[in-house]
């Protein structure tokens, strides 16, 4: 394996990675209920 495949092989598994915890972070978003917001408008 050469250098450069290394590092995409790396750049790939972060990739990777991020994806997994963005959707995480999405899921136990949504988990929270939901708050109501005040109309602040006129």
């Amino acid at each position: 394996m050469t250098k450069i495949d290394k590092v995409l092989k790396k750049l790939s598994d972060l990739y990777e990675f991020n994806r997994k915890i963005k959707t995480y972070a999405l899921k136990e978003k949504a988990k929270k209920p939901i708050q109501p917001t005040r109309n602040t408008r006129g």
